[in-house]
């Protein structure tokens, strides 16, 4: 077969052959090359952690400096890129603070579709670049990855089982093992389908003379082996994602770099920012840009230094309004066919359309009413079907037991899967089905701490004391900030007698994180020590975490009843019983604290009222009888 030699010479890159190398077809052979080895040093999590915070938070700014950077575009979309933040913000702290679960399913759906769209939008250049424009080209491209994608999604356990486990969190209805098997061989045969589809168009072009664009196969061929290596191949979805997600961080980094250095070039009008940062593609300038957008990655870092609950969850919200919202805007800031995109690509397209910049001058009045329907429009983006999922959620939640155990069936061989099924059976009180499902996690995974700290809490539960101190210890070594593991590795402390070590892991577990079950725990150590003042003071750090909680205010009424503090424990008890009506024990100690205060007749109003909610109650009787 003889090939004409036009089919493969003259190959057009984004920046350079060997700029294109490093930050467009090498980058994942990089990032697996650099992070796998870092296993044997540190553990995937905490690989993960600092490299999605730097790279997958920092590449949003980027973004945001193009959207609101560049006039022309910001003029095009004002209304979406000032109502859009708002709402996302508002929806965002609303399922955060809710528990919606809805929200987080729909950011991981989202994040599949984000992440083929990228790599199919890369290929789109490469072609264009070389000045490709064949339709079916196209929609091969678009076809094959898509197929590769969601195929080594289905096929990826850890992937596919955390899309399964928030649809099960949702309620969603949950589809049968026969059926998702077979839609997943059938997913199978359709990807082979389209690969050999797209192989022939590739034979087809090579026989005719047509050219192809080497780079773009070379993405591919990368991107579609970094997906299989690191979500299948290697078992550790943790650093497999992180891989892929810096590769993905470094495509964009280096795209909008490109975009923005020639539309500085082009435009006289437009923002210092702008200016300051793509004015030359010098290396301190190169270095500035990286580290501003670093440190705005950064604020996702603050989660693994903050105590407090509420600071975390403020982190959190605007950790997942940016990612939304960088989701969103890549969805029409870069349509391929606009003009002012393929220009600042070098891109010189057969056809395209003016949509940047394009818009109409429009009065104050219309302009102000455009700004209700976008919120409207966002408001249905958004918050419509965080409302729609949450119904599931809360009043037509799907059969829990059936999900998991459906879960346990299609991933065998998923520590994960065992695990949750374990705790599911644990709720139900079936401690046995529970004991075999840890196990069995076990088996499959010696490092599942979740798995030992969930085996420690059923051997507690049933007196054996030993036992769990001894998985506490496992789930601690496999993670030594456990913050669960050791609060509860307190607790078997506590019950052996050894009031100082438990003190010592309370405050282990609190200088990791501001848990209210830890302050609890700490102040009934100290109170088992007479350290009345101390006591008070950790309850109250309880109760100020977790004001709902009817044991905390108690425990705080007996600290304050220790200290001779009768008054206190008597506001304490009485905030116990307001969450807890029928909190017998929280009767009978303000029934104590008002006699020794010497009001008998609130003394006897309150062992009256426990009588009300308990009439077989023989000590409230008695006591009754006495005052």
């Amino acid at each position: 077969m003889t090939v004409a030699p036009g089919v493969y010479r003259g190959q057009q890159w984004i920046i350079s052959p060997f700029s294109d190398l490093f930050f467009f077809i090498g980058t994942p052979l990089l990032c697996l090359v650099t992070m796998l080895p870092l296993r044997e040093f540190v553990d995937s999590q905490t690989i993960a952690f600092y490299a999605l915070a730097l790279f997958a938070t920092g590449h949003h700014l980027p973004g945001f400096m193009r959207a609101y950077g560049d006039p022309e575009l910001f003029s095009t979309f004002k209304e979406k890129f000032v109502i859009a933040p708002v709402v996302v913000l508002f929806v965002t702290a609303l399922a955060q603070f809710n528990t919606l679960h809805g929200l987080f399913f729909m950011v991981l759906v989202w994040e599949v579709w984000h992440l083929f769209m990228q790599h199919y939008g890369i290929m789109r250049i490469y072609d264009a670049k070389n000045k490709i424009f064949s339709r079916l080209n196209a929609r091969l491209d678009w076809a094959m990855t898509l197929c590769a994608f969601v195929t080594v999604v289905i096929y990826s356990p850890e992937y596919f089982h955390r899309i399964l486990d928030h649809n099960q969190r949702v309620g969603l209805p949950f589809p049968s093992v026969e059926l998702t098997f077979f839609l997943k061989e059938l997913l199978f045969y359709f990807t082979m389908t389209v690969f050999a589809a797209y192989l022939a168009n590739l034979v087809h072009r090579t026989v005719t003379g047509q050219k192809i664009s080497l780079p773009k196969m070379a993405v591919m061929a990368t991107t579609v082996f970094i997906i299989y290596y690191g979500w299948i191949h290697i078992n550790d979805l943790v650093i497999g994602y992180a891989a892929f997600a810096v590769f993905h961080d470094i495509q964009y980094f280096a795209i909008v770099w490109v975009y923005n250095n020639n539309l500085v070039k082009r435009q006289e009008r437009t923002t210092k920012v702008l200016r300051t940062f793509f004015t030359t593609r010098t290396l301190p300038i190169l270095a500035a840009y990286m580290l501003v957008s670093f440190a705005y990655g950064s604020i996702n870092m603050m989660e693994g230094f903050l105590k407090s609950e509420q600071a975390i969850n403020v982190i959190e919200i605007f950790v997942i309004t940016s990612t939304i919202l960088h989701y969103y805007f890549d969805g029409f800031i870069w349509k391929m066919k606009d003009r002012k995109n393929q220009a600042n690509l070098g891109i010189k397209a057969e056809d395209g359309t003016k949509h940047i910049g394009a818009r109409s001058i429009q009065s104050r009045l219309f302009r102000f009413s455009s700004y209700f329907r976008e919120t409207g429009r966002q408001l249905a983006y958004f918050a419509l079907p965080v409302a729609a999922l949450a119904l599931f959620q809360f009043y037509w939640t799907a059969d829990e037991a059936d999900a998991r155990e459906k879960m346990v069936e299609l991933f065998p061989d998923l520590a994960g899967a065992h695990n949750n099924l374990g705790v599911f059976y644990s709720r139900l009180g079936d401690w046995d089905k529970a004991s075999g499902e840890y196990r069995r996690a076990l088996e499959l995974d010696e490092g599942a701490y979740e798995a030992h700290k969930n085996l420690g809490l059923l051997y507690a539960q049933q007196g054996l004391l030993d036992e769990a101190h001894a998985h506490y210890q496992q789930a601690i070594d496999n993670k030594p900030e456990y913050v669960e593991a050791l609060n509860s590795q307190g607790l078997v402390f506590m019950q052996r007698g050894q009031v100082d070590k438990a003190q010592q892991r309370f405050m282990e577990a609190l200088a990791e994180f501001e848990y209210a079950p830890a302050y609890n725990n700490l102040g009934t150590a100290y109170l088992r020590d007479k350290n009345y003042m101390a006591a008070i003071r950790a309850y109250k750090k309880a109760i100020a975490l977790d004001r709902n909680n009817a044991t905390h205010h108690f425990n705080l009424g007996l600290a304050f009843q220790k200290a001779v503090q009768n008054e206190g424990a008597v506001q304490a008890f009485d905030q116990a019983i307001a969450l807890q009506s029928s909190y017998a024990k929280a009767y009978l100690s303000m029934a104590l604290s008002y006699q020794r205060m010497g009001n008998l007749p609130a003394a006897r109003q309150s062992l009256q009222r426990l009588l009300q909610v308990e009439p077989e109650n023989a000590t409230a009787a008695r006591l009754l009888s006495r005052l």
